[in-house]
């Protein structure tokens, strides 16, 4: 009789070889797509429709908005309101948050003009996600907006959509956390 020189080699090996084929039974035979919702584009757009809970807000001092999105610097901040996206049921499994700020800040007329020209910006509709407490604050229309635009608001923390109303001199900027 011969005797094996690896016999803990040898267990482990099946044992491993033994659940893969049973995990491989469990595997779907196509990949399933959990997120029904077309993803959101690159050009202004607004953030995914998820709820936004409020948890900071309506403020209108100017240091959070500037750390967020520097070219409001020199703005008179309306107001910013923070959060985080999904819902606030207790029965939703613990994890990552994806945060959200929105905030409306008067650059003048000039400041907006200029930026609507240099991010080739194009006539959008108005934010329509922006949170309730800053609605009051937000232009009814006559908004210009774009993906350039959006990218000079961005960082690589902040995913950000930006709506510049050039008659008004309002920008509104909804920030999603990356």
């Amino acid at each position: 009789m011969r005797v094996s020189r690896f016999p803990r080699l040898t267990a482990v090996v099946a044992a491993g070889a033994a659940m893969s084929g049973v995990l491989a039974g469990c595997a779907p035979s196509s990949p399933i797509d959990r997120d029904s919702s077309p993803s959101p584009s690159a050009s202004t757009s607004a953030p995914p429709p998820s709820t936004k809970i409020v948890t900071a807000g309506p403020q209108r001092d100017e240091g959070p908005v500037i750390r967020r999105f520097p070219l409001l610097q020199g703005s008179v901040i309306e107001g910013w309101t923070a959060g985080t996206l999904g819902d606030d049921s207790s029965d939703r499994v613990p994890g990552p948050s994806t945060y959200w700020f929105d905030t409306v800040a008067n650059v003048g007329a000039d400041r907006a003009a200029a930026w609507a020209g240099q991010y080739h910006a194009d006539p959008v509709g108005p934010p329509d996600s922006v949170a309730g407490a800053l609605r009051d604050v937000v232009p009814s229309d006559g908004f210009v907006g774009g993906p350039a635009l959006d990218r000079a608001f961005s960082s690589p923390q902040w995913q950000a959509t930006v709506y510049l109303s050039p008659t008004t001199g309002r920008v509104v900027v909804l920030g999603v956390d990356d």
